[in-house]
């Protein structure tokens, strides 16, 4: 369709960049880890609201062995097909 660019969910790479475990993410968010492994599968973004996605960033922020600041934004990214 015209005019619309897709969203790639980026919640895999983000993770492993900043060295999280699904298991540290999910106690954080009072969630089961598998819950976390089907949110990095999902190739498009999942249906989240912005509130829980400023959560997930926060709890990626909080939890990051490298450092710096993830904001929602950065679990996204255009991409054109």
């Amino acid at each position: 369709m015209p005019g619309i660019v897709p969203t790639k969910w980026k919640l895999a790479e983000v993770l492993a960049r900043h060295k999280i475990k699904n298991k540290e993410l999910a106690e954080r968010l009072g969630v089961r880890p598998n819950t976390i492994s089907d949110l990095k599968r999902a190739d498009s973004m999942p249906r989240i609201d912005g509130k829980k996605l400023d959560e997930l960033a926060a709890a990626i922020t909080a939890l990051s062995k490298i450092g710096g600041t993830v904001r929602g934004i950065d679990l996204l990214e255009d991409r054109e097909e």
